[in-house]
């Protein structure tokens, strides 16, 4: 290695650990947890489950923009008309903006059938979680399909 480049070496390494360390915050750590839960819950159809991890107050809005309260999603689910497999979620980004909330911005795949159709979905979306009673729970869901890249205009 030429010596020169030992510096920016060396910063690069500091920097892939302070965001380790960072990433290991207990509660980013317990919130990435919950939603693992509220996904294998999802896919298995366990609406008891998938409700330890909603909150009450939780409100749900799709990405064709349909808003469902917590009754309302669980209640869905256990219909039947709605299944899902292979969801995971990738380039997730979080912010704390107070103790006890924790807000998750990510992409997420995953196959989901509604009806007789099954279909591959990507989306984008923004959680909320709060941690109430000692547990964290998703308050808040606001998901959206990519159309494409936005490209601003130069001015």
């Amino acid at each position: 290695m030429k010596w020169f480049l030992f510096p920016v070496w060396c910063a690069v390494v500091v920097g892939a650990l302070t965001s380790s360390l960072v990433a290991a915050d207990p509660s980013v750590v317990a919130v990435f947890k919950a939603d693992q839960e509220r996904l294998d819950a999802m896919m298995a159809g366990n609406a008891s489950a998938l409700a330890r991890v909603l909150s009450d107050d939780l409100l749900f809005v799709h990405s064709d923009g349909r808003v469902e309260t917590k009754g309302d999603y669980v209640k869905n689910l256990l219909a039947g008309d709605t299944a899902y497999e292979k969801a995971s979620t990738s380039d997730v980004r979080t912010l704390e903006p107070s103790r006890g909330i924790v807000i998750l911005i990510g992409a997420q795949t995953m196959r989901k059938r509604l009806g007789g159709t099954w279909s591959d979905i990507s989306l984008r979306f923004l959680s909320v979680w709060r941690k109430e009673d000692g547990d964290w729970r998703m308050v808040a869901w606001q998901s959206m399909r990519p159309s494409g890249s936005s490209v601003v205009p130069k001015k």
